[in-house]
C-alpha cells in the first residue's frame, strides 16, 4: 500500500512508469499485428461469406458436406467454427466483400481502430474523473498485457463489441444531460444490439442498461436479433429453432476449453449453464436494486461476473 501511495503521489515515478510501458505496450502492439497478418483464424469471415451464399456455416461447421471446397476458404482460415448466431454473423457482410486475405488486413486495421474509440470512450464515460497520467497507465497495462496481444492477434471480436457497448453508455450518458433524458434512444438500442456479437461479454453487461432504466432500449436491442433470425432462416431456408440451435451445438464444444469461467471449472456440463443463469438473476437483481450513483460499481462487477459466467480464453481478460 506505502508503494501504490507512493507512486501516486510521484509525478517522477508516474512517467518513467509510462515511458517504460509505453516501449512495452509498442513492442506487444508490433507483436499482435505481427500475428494477426500471419496467423489470425477467429475473425470469421468464411462463416459469413458462406451465410451470403447462401450455404449454412453451421451445418459446414459441424458435419462439412464440400458445398465450399470450391471456394478453398482453408488456405486462409483453418476449418470453420460458425459458432456465432446468425444474426450476429450478419454483422460481418461488409468483409465478406473483400478477398479473405485483404479481409484479415482489414479486420486488423478495424481492431486497431476500436481500441482507439475504447480508449477515447472510456474516457468519457467510466474513467473520466481519473487524472490523466494514472489513465495513461491502465491503457497501456491494457496494450502490454498478453490478453490484448491475443485479441489482436487471432482476430477476435471482443474490441468490437466492448466498443460498440461503451458507445452505448455514451450515448446514454449524453442523453441524461438533455432535457429528456426518459425518451426513447435509437443510437443506444442500435449500439447495445450491435455489441452482442460477443455476447458472452457483452449480454452480462448490457444490464448496465436495466439499472439505468432503460428498459426500452435493451427490449429493442433484442428485438433486432429476433427479426434477424428470423431473416437468416428464410435466407437459408431453415427454421428459426436452427439458427438458435445450431450455433449452440458448435459453441457447445468449445464449452469447456475457457480460461477461468464455469465452463471450464465444469468441463462444458449443463451445470455450468444452469449456474450462468442463476447468476444472470442474481445480476438482474442487483442491478434492479442498486441505488442511483452505482455506475462504476454496477459496471465492475458486470465485468467480472461475465468474464467467469461462461466461455472465455485469456484474450479476453484485457477489459
Amino acid at each position: 500500500m506505502m508503494m501504490i501511495e507512493k507512486i501516486r503521489n510521484s509525478k517522477k515515478i508516474q512517467i518513467v512508469l509510462i515511458v517504460v510501458f509505453a516501449i512495452l505496450a509498442a513492442i506487444s502492439l508490433l507483436q499482435g499485428c505481427k500475428n494477426a497478418i500471419e496467423v489470425s483464424q477467429d475473425f470469421q469471415w468464411d462463416a459469413a461469406k458462406a451465410f451470403t451464399l447462401k450455404i449454412n456455416p453451421y451445418i459446414e461447421s459441424l458435419s462439412p458436406t464440400g458445398a465450399l471446397d470450391a471456394y478453398d476458404f482453408e488456405t486462409y482460415y483453418l476449418q470453420m467454427e460458425a459458432n456465432q448466431f446468425p444474426s450476429l454473423l450478419m454483422l460481418l457482410i461488409p468483409y465478406t466483400f473483400l478477398p479473405p486475405l485483404i479481409a484479415r488486413y482489414a479486420w486488423l486495421v478495424s481492431n486497431l481502430c476500436f481500441t482507439g474509440m475504447i480508449i477515447w470512450l472510456l474516457r468519457k464515460t467510466f474513467l473520466k474523473d481519473i487524472q490523466l497520467r494514472p489513465f495513461c497507465l491502465l491503457i497501456l497495462f491494457m496494450i502490454s498485457g498478453t490478453p490484448y496481444r491475443n485479441q489482436l492477434g487471432v482476430g477476435q471480436h471482443t474490441l468490437f463489441s466492448f466498443m460498440f457497448f461503451l458507445i452505448a453508455v455514451y450515448a446514454c450518458q449524453k442523453n441524461e444531460e438533455r432535457k429528456d433524458p426518459k425518451k426513447f434512444k435509437l443510437s443506444i438500442a442500435a449500439a447495445l444490439a450491435v455489441s452482442y456479437f460477443k455476447y458472452t461479454l457483452t449480454a452480462p453487461l448490457a444490464l448496465y442498461f436495466l439499472y439505468k432504466k432503460r428498459w426500452r432500449e435493451f427490449v429493442a436491442s433484442i428485438l433486432v436479433h429476433v427479426i434477424m433470425t428470423f431473416f437468416a432462416a428464410f435466407w437459408l431456408g431453415t427454421s428459426v429453432i436452427d439458427m438458435i440451435i445450431l450455433p449452440l451445438k458448435v459453441s457447445s464444444a468449445l464449452a469447456g476449453e475457457g480460461g477461468i469461467d464455469l465452463g471450464a471449472l465444469f468441463g462444458g456440463s449443463p451445470i455450468s449453464y444452469g449456474l450462468a443463469v442463476v447468476m444472470m438473476c442474481l445480476l438482474l437483481w442487483i442491478v434492479c436494486k442498486m441505488p442511483k450513483g452505482e455506475d462504476m460499481m454496477i459496471f465492475s462487477l458486470l465485468t467480472l461476473v461475465s468474464l467467469i459466467i461462461t466461455y472465455h480464453r485469456t484474450y479476453d481478460f484485457w477489459v
